[in-house]
């Protein structure tokens, strides 16, 4: 019995030693509990940071950093500036500075007939003028000639024109009371003409009356 006793002793001895040797489950690993700590969580959250674009972004404006497209060139049209026309140059001087004599020139040129000289110094005898009454004169007649001729140009005084010009039609009408003895002569008498362009005034008896007139109103 003490045997029996003796070797179930062993027995349950041996079987609690391989119980206790040999392999075990491990026991399951308990999850850790997290523990939500009041403002511990934003801190651990990532802090959202702006997307960084890979390239820089241009600084200057987008026309200075894009090239232009490209076109065809377009070459400035060149403007001529007009040229102005060269204006003819006034055949005569301004009224201030013409002179009897350049007066006479022009209408003698084209007055035709017979050369004339100068017979300023009968104009009382012709005209029954005083010279004081004018500031410009001459008086021409022909030398020599078979027909009445004459030219009269004078710039009045003011206030002498109605008595320059009166005495001119006195002298055209004593031209025209002889001309009845001469025929011949009658004929530039009757086409004579008295003209007035401001202070000047203009008696001819030439065979070309209306050019003489032309010229002497060109002058002005």
């Amino acid at each position: 019995m003490k045997k029996y006793i003796t070797l179930s002793a062993l027995a349950l001895t041996g079987a609690m030693i391989l119980t206790a040797c040999g392999p075990k489950e491990p026991d399951p690993t308990p999850t850790p509990e997290i523990t939500e700590t009041p403002g511990v969580m934003e801190s651990v959250q990532p802090t959202e940071t702006p997307e960084v674009s890979a390239e820089p972004q241009p600084t200057e404006s987008a026309s200075a950093v894009t090239p232009p497209a490209e076109t065809d060139e377009v070459k400035p049209v060149e403007t001529q500036t007009p040229t102005p026309e060269p204006t003819a140059a006034p055949s005569e001087a301004p009224e201030a500075s013409l002179t009897a004599a350049d007066i006479y020139a022009k209408v003698s040129a084209v007055a035709g007939g017979n050369p004339m000289s100068d017979v300023g110094f009968a104009l009382e005898d012709f005209y029954s003028l005083s010279a004081s009454d004018l500031e410009d004169f001459v008086f021409y007649m022909p030398d020599m000639s078979a027909t009445t001729e004459e030219i009269f140009i004078a710039k009045v005084k003011s206030g002498k024109l109605d008595a320059v010009k009166s005495a001119c039609q006195s002298r055209q009408q004593d031209l025209k009371d002889n001309g009845s003895m001469y025929p011949s002569a009658a004929v530039y008498v009757e086409a004579s003409q008295i003209v007035t362009n401001g202070d000047w005034i203009l008696f001819v008896v030439v065979a070309e009356p209306s050019a003489a007139v032309s010229a002497f109103n060109g002058c002005f």
